[in-house]
């Protein structure tokens, strides 16, 4: 898990997304809304302590934002969606965008949740942005995202998702933790992958990697990953909608997530400072035409 200075930095930053929820009408243009979004309605009661939170599932714990009612919870998505199968298909398009990255300088995480060794990633959509043709247009994975894009269910335009290539060196160890929200499930496709020597562990069960193939679970129970070979191991992590949430859900979740102050919040806690400027300005040119800000807040 995060260490506690983490788990109060993101109960603090909960707190003031839901102040920023209850003042800039958020909250109010939810619970006028109809019984599609019923469950939302109990979510905000329960985020703005009218009343209790449900009792936790053992090893879940999203850091952010609380688990959703009525959501399927379990660790690893069995059988897989056909999303999975999907992205599989594409293998040959996301290992041509990969052959563009192997001698490129990569984006690395320092401390944290790295144990050991060291994470690089090239991310191809964050924060509900498109970041490679933002930040790195020399390195824009378009078939990649185009891929991406075509799954059921992609969730690309939620800040909260990530699509990116990830790399860990030999030693790599990522240690035990969850993600922010429960809102998503996570494919990871394989890519580069040591004979052997690499897993994951989510929830009580661990699995291997294999070359071509999704592994498709729940980031917001806990997991932790290990590289304890001598090679590279790669893989594309791209995150889609958890199947058990509704159209009506899923937009007001965009809602909430997509405004300017959210956005900038969430994006402080995980991107380095020199990459904040061009994206907070894309953030507020995209405010201007959101459909889901513009449908659920006031201010």
């Amino acid at each position: 898990m995060f260490d506690q200075e983490m788990q109060e930095v993101t109960a603090w930053l909960r707190r003031q997304i839901v102040e920023l929820a209850v003042q800039g009408g958020y909250v109010d243009s939810v619970l006028r809304a109809g019984p599609e979004l019923d469950r939302l309605k109990e979510y905000l009661r329960m985020l703005t302590g009218q009343i209790p939170l449900p009792p936790s599932v053992p090893g879940h714990a999203p850091s952010i934002f609380p688990p959703f009612p009525g959501l399927d919870e379990r660790p690893w998505r069995d059988p897989p969606p056909p999303a999975a199968k999907a992205l599989e298909g594409c293998l040959a398009a996301v290992q041509r965008d990969l052959a563009r990255l192997q001698t490129a300088e990569l984006m690395h995480y320092e401390g944290g949740i790295v144990g050991s060794g060291r994470w690089s990633v090239h991310p191809v959509f964050f924060a509900g942005e498109r970041v490679d043709r933002l930040l790195w247009p020399q390195l824009a994975m378009d078939e990649t995202a185009e891929a991406v894009q075509s799954l059921e269910g992609e969730c690309t335009a939620l800040p909260l998702a990530d699509v990116l290539f990830s790399s860990h060196a030999p030693g790599t160890t990522l240690t035990p933790h969850c993600s922010w929200d429960g809102f998503r499930m996570r494919f990871q496709l394989g890519l580069q992958i040591p004979a052997e020597g690499c897993g994951i562990r989510v929830g009580t069960e661990s699995r291997h990697w294999e070359q071509g193939r999704v592994l498709t679970f729940h980031d917001s129970f806990e997991h932790e990953t290990w590289n304890r070979s001598q090679e590279r191991r790669v893989i594309l992590i791209a995150d889609c909608w958890h199947p058990d949430l509704t159209l009506a859900e899923r937009e007001a979740l965009l809602g909430l997530t997509r405004k300017f102050e959210v956005r900038e919040k969430l994006s402080r806690l995980r991107i380095a400072e020199e990459h904040l400027p061009p994206l907070l300005a894309r953030f507020a040119q995209d405010e201007q035409t959101d459909p889901w800000v513009r449908r659920f807040w006031r201010s």
